[in-house]
């Protein structure tokens, strides 16, 4: 029986409630999925990993997440159609929005992203990245 406490989640950090911030990840990439949602999930967020825009849209219309992060291009809906439906509806036009892309700008294109992240990334700078998005830069520092 272990006697030390439990480690705190990024939620009780901040003095919030003790639910986790959800993160929707939407990359057509498996791989790359996988890896966000190895590093998320042991910095103590729940983590919902799809891959593409439409899959996104549709896990939104069951929970809410509190931060999305989603690739740029992707088969199907885009992540700039994605990003500009999320601008056209009120109940998810808040939502901040990280871009994690190889190909990250069309001229022209406004995204509204609180950052933007191209690949390859480092995991410190994707870390980083999320607990600004979440307003946790301040409560946790990096490690």
């Amino acid at each position: 029986m272990s006697t030390q406490p439990p480690a705190e989640s990024p939620g009780t950090a901040l003095g919030h409630a003790a639910r986790a911030p959800l993160v929707l990840v939407a990359d057509d990439s498996a791989e790359m999925r996988a890896l966000i949602r190895d590093v998320l999930e042991r910095e103590g967020y729940e983590v919902i990993a799809v891959g593409s825009g439409g899959q996104a849209l549709r896990e939104m219309s069951r929970r809410r997440p509190d931060l999305v992060i989603t690739d740029l291009l992707m088969p199907g809906m885009s992540g700039f159609s994605l990003r500009a439906l999320m601008l056209r509806r009120a109940d998810l036009a808040d939502i901040p929005v990280i871009v994690l892309s190889a190909y990250w700008h069309r001229p022209g294109e406004t995204l509204d992203v609180v950052d933007v992240l191209t690949k390859p990334i480092g995991v410190d700078r994707l870390i980083q990245s999320v607990r600004r998005a979440t307003g946790e830069i301040a409560a946790r520092p990096l490690t």
